[in-house]
């Protein structure tokens, strides 16, 4: 399976990494695929054959028959996903056009300003204040109406 999967590594002109980036798989998981360090999963040949839509699946997992599929797409259109022999023709250019997306204008909203309220213990005031500093010094601080004059 390895020879199969170099050829249509070699059909797209593609090195092991872009290959792998190609299918969304690791780069470490298709090198070690090509050494021979690992088999083929499932989900790697999922990938494959998602990605590169003209690879016959027969081919691919067992060697029979030929490489590219009859009626499919040689190369994966992106962006429609349609049948060859689908009646919809698409119009290249119409994909070509420029579209102007308008920046959203956002309406900043008025914060509300509300005065915090707390709430007043009964029968507790505050009667002294003391900041102590590093240098084992402190000062005191005493409310003006508990001075004692």
């Amino acid at each position: 399976m390895r020879e199969r999967i170099v050829k249509i590594m070699e059909r797209e002109g593609l090195t092991p990494s872009k290959f792998a980036e190609a299918i969304g798989i690791q780069r470490s998981a298709i090198s070690h695929i090509l050494n021979g360090r690992n088999n083929v999963s499932l989900d790697v040949l999922t990938k494959i054959l998602e990605r590169f839509t003209y690879v016959e699946s027969d081919w691919l997992l067992f060697g029979k028959g030929e490489m590219i599929r009859e009626h499919v797409l040689t190369q994966p259109d992106l962006f429609i996903n349609t049948p060859i022999n689908s009646s919809k023709v698409t119009d290249d250019s119409e994909y070509r056009k420029e579209i102007i997306v308008e920046k959203p204008v956002y309406a900043c909203k008025q914060p509300v300003i509300e005065p915090i309220v707390y709430p007043e213990k009964p029968g507790k005031n505050v009667s002294k204040i003391m900041i102590f500093y590093s240098d084992n010094t402190y000062d005191t601080f005493v409310p003006e109406k508990d001075k004692k004059e």
